[in-house]
């Protein structure tokens, strides 16, 4: 994961600043979060995507709730969008969101072999695309930018829905490359 390069607009980079300084949001009830989680895990299992639209949407939903912004719209696609160069995978989209409409999108196929995502993938996926939408509705940012706070939220909210205990858990840990941070993965190991 690397973040953003910080803006050179002012605006923008006031925002990002922002985003980059909230590295928590309230917790939701844990509970809840992981019933919701396991019920994506089961849909997953069934490997059919009303079913997964369905799981995640309500995850989306009690989230979106909790928080008091309106929920995401959950759209669950087949096989990932992906670009080959040489014959390797150069990239893959898992899913994204888009500011103005507020859908969520994502991916519940692999890109090569078309499998089913792993349940742990798409529960980081859903959470990953839903903290765009606090940084939109409820902090009204015109803008929702990779910086180390986004994924620290990110993070907090997998690990709380995962039920992760906290001594197994480990911090983001990052390291700088110029305006931007990428995460040291050696240290997460």
């Amino acid at each position: 994961m690397v973040t953003y390069p910080v803006p050179r607009v002012a605006g923008l980079r006031r925002q990002y600043e922002a985003s980059d300084a909230q590295h928590t949001l309230e917790p939701p009830p844990a509970e809840p979060l992981q019933q919701d989680a396991e019920r994506l895990r089961a849909a997953l299992e069934a490997a059919q995507a009303p079913g997964v639209r369905r799981a995640g949407q309500e995850l989306l939903d009690h989230l979106a709730a909790f928080y008091r912004v309106p929920a995401p719209r959950l759209k669950i696609l087949g096989v990932r969008p992906h670009r080959v160069r040489d014959g390797h995978l150069e990239s893959e989209l898992h899913g994204d969101y888009t500011l103005a409409t507020g859908v969520l999108r994502a991916w519940m196929r692999t890109a090569i072999l078309g499998k089913v995502t792993s349940y742990r993938g798409m529960l980081n996926t859903l959470l990953h695309e839903f903290a765009h939408h606090p940084d939109v509705q409820l902090f009204e940012w015109s803008d929702t930018p990779h910086t180390r706070g986004f994924y620290w939220r990110v993070d907090a909210l997998y690990h709380l829905a995962l039920g992760t205990p906290a001594d197994k858990r480990k911090p983001l840990v990052w390291i700088r490359i110029g305006t931007r941070w990428r995460i040291d993965w050696s240290k997460l190991r």
